[in-house]
């Protein structure tokens, strides 16, 4: 890949460039519309846009300085690879800030048309540049490592649905106002927590040990057994954890927000504990 004023011109920098404009444009027909205070999803929208363009940007900047030429640490460790991942991590980032964006629309065309405009607008735009990010990491996917390009990889994107499903498990058991009994009921939403928690964290530890470890190293017996074993484990501990959830949830009413929060909850922690089955059957030793 070209470094250094060239890569403006390549259609790597290009595609880059495109990337920030759609992104730019995104954000400031979002911040303009001021529709990014309330509710939290909203802000939390507003905030993932600019994350990813303005980390975009930095990469952007090395590249055309000739900077990046010096940033890479090891064969496993190179610039490109990061910029990869980014690119790759931004594909789910945008795509759900957009989707958040888009649930969470509050707007009366009749009262104000540009208030109602500028958030269709922004939210289009989101989804063009959710495209994008994904068409720029396959672009990127052929210069990057080896191992860092098992993110894109059936069972690197497999695990990236495992993780997605665990994170949105206990988010949602956590900002339901998970301390909502005592007794035998609090003991059996913390273990649900924990649960959820401990089988997340470690898979996640698992991932990025597979994207920056020597290949060697990651087909290593040890390394594929232990992320075999895991994946069993974490398999039971959703199933466990979602059972005690779905017991202790504590509600009659899904109309109110709390008891749809621990009804996602539930039904993402019964699909992440699948997931975990099927993560196992994927990386089961070979014979």
């Amino acid at each position: 890949m070209e470094s250094g004023p060239k890569y403006a011109i390549s259609k790597e920098g290009l595609l880059k460039l495109i990337v920030l404009v759609f992104g730019c444009t995104t954000f400031a027909l979002f911040a303009d519309s001021g529709a990014y205070g309330s509710p939290p999803a909203k802000t939390w929208a507003f905030a993932a846009y600019i994350i990813s363009w303005s980390i975009s940007l930095l990469f952007y900047f090395f590249h055309v300085t000739g900077l990046a030429r010096g940033m890479n640490c090891s064969v496993n460790f190179t610039y490109i690879g990061f910029d990869f991942i980014w690119a790759w991590l931004s594909t789910f980032h945008v795509f759900a800030a957009s989707i958040t964006f888009a649930i969470n629309i509050n707007c009366n065309v009749s009262n104000n048309t540009k208030y109602c405009s500028e958030q269709a607008g922004s939210i289009a735009l989101g989804f063009a540049t959710f495209i994008l990010y994904a068409v720029e990491a396959f672009f990127l996917k052929g210069y990057a490592p080896a191992n860092t390009g098992y993110i894109a990889t059936l069972r690197g994107w497999f695990k990236t649905a495992v993780l997605v499903g665990g994170a949105a498990s206990f988010s949602l058991l956590v900002d339901s106002g998970y301390k909502w009994c005592g007794g035998g009921c609090g003991v059996g939403v913390t273990y649900a927590l924990s649960a959820y928690c401990i089988g997340w964290t470690v898979t996640l530890l698992i991932f990025v040990a597979k994207l920056f470890m020597p290949e060697d190293k990651a087909q290593s017996k040890f390394f594929i057994m232990f992320h075999f074993g895991w994946s069993i484990i974490s398999a039971l501990l959703f199933i466990t954890a979602s059972s005690c959830f779905a017991a202790f949830m504590r509600c009659h009413d899904f109309d109110q927000e709390p008891c749809k929060k621990r009804l996602g909850g539930i039904i993402f922690g019964f699909i992440t504990a699948i997931l975990y089955v099927i993560d196992a059957l994927l990386n089961r030793p070979s014979k």
